[in-house]
């Protein structure tokens, strides 16, 4: 297993949030590996991260993506981490039937479990609950199709699989073609993470902060392509993707 972190122009982020998290779980710094982009940011993260491996990579989310799986070797064992990571946490239900959350005890545990249950059922991709709302999380595990969210994923390297056409919503089509190809993906609906989405900086600086205006954009390239796997609604000032394999109820 290896723990690979993108990181662009965040070192700070990523020594306060990140690194300190999996050193808590254990997570020894030659299981970790941080891509940045070029020689200037190498340069910046090695003064700070110790004995870590940096390797200098590609500028932008999609590229990023693409560069780490062929980084590693097919069938590599990879779980992707974001670098502003403060948590890790799972569903508690009370006796009383209230949800709260609480940190996980174990992260080796989570990504062995995450890893066997892939095996187990022939998929490539596990995941977690996208969004901190103990409210709306079940203590179950799903193996349909359903949003398995970038910052924390597992995946037995499939280089296919990682390619991108786009860079919003990247962790969308990881999904869907992860889930075309193996028939399903793994995700565990009672554990989620502390950490804030769309902050400024990080991959996103790489679009001079103008992120916003290439979602919908972006999102209707995808939809495009995957119309059977993805709805797209409007929320707020954004679009809200919906994962669901339409050909099942067309087949019905």
């Amino acid at each position: 297993m290896k723990i690979a972190i993108p990181s662009y122009k965040r070192p700070q982020v990523l020594i306060n949030k990140t690194l300190p998290l999996l050193r808590s779980y254990g997570i020894l710094d030659d299981e970790i590996d941080i891509f940045v982009a070029d020689e200037e940011q190498y340069a910046i993260y090695s003064e700070l991260v110790g004995n870590i491996n940096i390797v200098i990579g590609e500028v932008g989310i999609d590229t990023i993506r693409m560069f780490m799986s062929k980084y590693y070797d097919e069938g590599d064992e990879i779980v992707y981490f974001d670098d502003d990571i403060e948590k890790i946490e799972k569903l508690v239900i009370m006796p009383d039937g209230k949800h709260k959350l609480e940190p996980i005890d174990d992260l080796r545990l989570l990504v062995k479990e995450g890893f066997r249950l892939c095996k187990e059922k022939g998929f490539k991709n596990w995941g977690i609950y996208p969004t901190r709302n103990a409210f709306f999380m079940k203590d179950k595990i799903s193996t349909d199709l359903k949003y398995v969210i970038g910052a924390l994923t597992g995946v037995i390297n499939d280089r296919e699989c990682e390619k991108r056409i786009v860079s919003h919503g990247e962790d969308y089509e990881r999904t869907i073609k992860y889930y075309l190809k193996y028939g399903g993906v793994i995700r565990f609906n009672n554990i989620t993470i502390k950490t804030k989405y769309f902050a400024k900086g990080g991959i996103c600086a790489s679009m001079n902060d103008e992120r916003e205006k290439y979602i919908d954009e972006q999102l209707y390239i995808l939809q495009k392509e995957y119309p059977d796997m993805m709805t797209l609604s409007n929320k707020k000032k954004y679009l809200n993707p919906l994962l669901r394999d339409k050909r099942k109820s067309k087949n019905q």
